[in-house]
């Protein structure tokens, strides 16, 4: 009996040491396979090397999920809903497909999206959802960082792009913003370190430089959700918050920074703007069948013919107006539905209602102007990640009245 106390405890902190290591590395496997690795193509069906690569990042990361679930000997609550609203949407796409004869690439794309989801539903069976949250946003800031850093020869353009991988600028601010609401949640509830504050000013750097406006107003508006909700600040947070506040009013009033930024490309970009609600409004009405206007035309729709303008087809920049043309009316009302209950489910999170709601702004403000809220990229997974995990701890809760009522001798035990 001696001998066998004296392994267990050895043997607990290595098997946790061991499960952490493989969820980060799982979370890492997903953001690889979900970036670009090709900007500006669009798979239309067939294979290559790039297409196979990334399906076996992704069947490894499910191999190795399903692996942690099986070794795991706790069953972590998660939300199943989730899973209806996903599988919902991808029928309906598909079978919208069919009237467009893209059934078979419409069907991969749907594949590949159900092993992704498969995959984070397997790690949020096994891992505690803070541990996971903590995981995937380091793989995200890793590969984004490594991406900032490769890329910096992209400012000569004038925007900072990925160079390893190649991202796109917009891509890089997501990957770099969802960790930066994650380390201003630290900042704020006092979990910070010296290397957190240092990590949050190099990826809000790094933002800044992508010239990604969305993205930013993104990040800024969810660290207000997270402000808000904050009881209780240190001083040095709120130092830092005032001298950060005085010197942005200084910025934006006595500096044109800001409106360089906002108003990049001038006559340009309100041409850009211009094109855009273009694409959006054609989405409404690009085909004359009822089958597709509901249905809509498949995954692998994410350029809608134009007519009456000097180009042909127009990219769909919005997750919402993307989900019109791919899986039609009955598909946006999926969406809609998902997206009320994740809202209702995270304000209703009594143990991590901040992180939640945070990193939710930031991506359904990011979804309005730039796809892939239902696709297969690093927005659907934190969406999909936060629809399993929000609330599924409120029952191992006490009610505050409860709390409050309890004795001092039992809340000095709890603490």
């Amino acid at each position: 009996m001696s001998s066998l106390a004296s392994v267990r405890p050895e043997r607990v902190p290595r098997r946790a040491g061991a499960r952490r290591s493989t969820t980060y590395w799982v979370c890492l496997l997903l953001v690889l396979a979900t970036v670009s690795w090709r900007p500006d193509t669009l798979y239309s069906g067939g294979l290559d090397a790039v297409v196979v690569a990334k399906a076996v990042l992704s069947i490894v990361a499910l191999t190795m999920a399903w692996n942690t679930r099986l070794a795991s000997s706790e069953r972590q609550p998660v939300r199943t809903a989730a899973v209806w609203f996903v599988l919902a949407y991808v029928a309906i796409a598909t079978f919208g497909a069919w009237s467009t004869s893209d059934v078979a690439p419409s069907a991969v794309l749907g594949a590949r999206m159900l092993i992704i989801a498969l995959s984070v539903l397997l790690l949020a069976r096994s891992v505690d959802r803070e541990e996971l949250l903590r995981a995937w946003l380091s793989a995200l800031l890793a590969v984004g960082l490594v991406a900032a850093v490769t890329g910096l020869p992209s400012l000569a353009s004038g925007r900072l792009g990925g160079g390893v991988p190649p991202l796109h600028p917009n891509e890089l601010a997501v990957l770099c913003g969802l960790p930066a609401v994650g380390l201003s949640w630290l900042l704020l509830y006092r979990r910070a370190r010296a290397t957190h504050a240092v990590l949050l000013t190099l990826m809000l750097a790094v933002l800044w430089l992508t010239g990604s406006r969305t993205s930013l107003l993104a990040t800024i508006g969810a660290i207000v959700v997270l402000g808000v909700q904050a009881h209780r600040l240190s001083r040095p947070t709120v130092v830092g918050a005032v001298c950060a506040l005085y010197a942005l009013i200084y910025v934006m009033t006595a500096t044109s920074v800001f409106d360089a930024f906002f108003l990049r490309g001038g006559a340009e970009s309100v041409a850009t703007l211009n094109s855009r609600t273009i694409g959006w409004s054609a989405a409404f009405s690009f085909s004359d069948s009822e089958w597709v206007r509901w249905m809509g035309a498949g995954l692998t729709m994410k350029e809608i013919p134009v007519a009456g303008q000097y180009w042909q087809t127009q990219f769909l920049d919005s997750s919402w107006v993307s989900a019109i043309a791919q899986a039609g009316r009955a598909g946006a009302i999926v969406l809609v539905m998902w997206v009320l209950y994740v809202i209702v489910a995270a304000l209703s999170d009594r143990a991590q209602r901040a992180a939640l709601t945070g990193l939710l702004a930031f991506v359904l403000v990011n979804s309005f102007a730039q796809t892939g809220l239902v696709d297969s990229t690093p927005n659907f997974i934190t969406f999909f990640l936060i629809s399993v995990l929000v609330g599924v701890n409120n029952r191992q809760l006490p009610h505050p009245a409860v709390a409050l009522r309890a004795s001092p001798a039992v809340l000095s035990v709890r603490s």
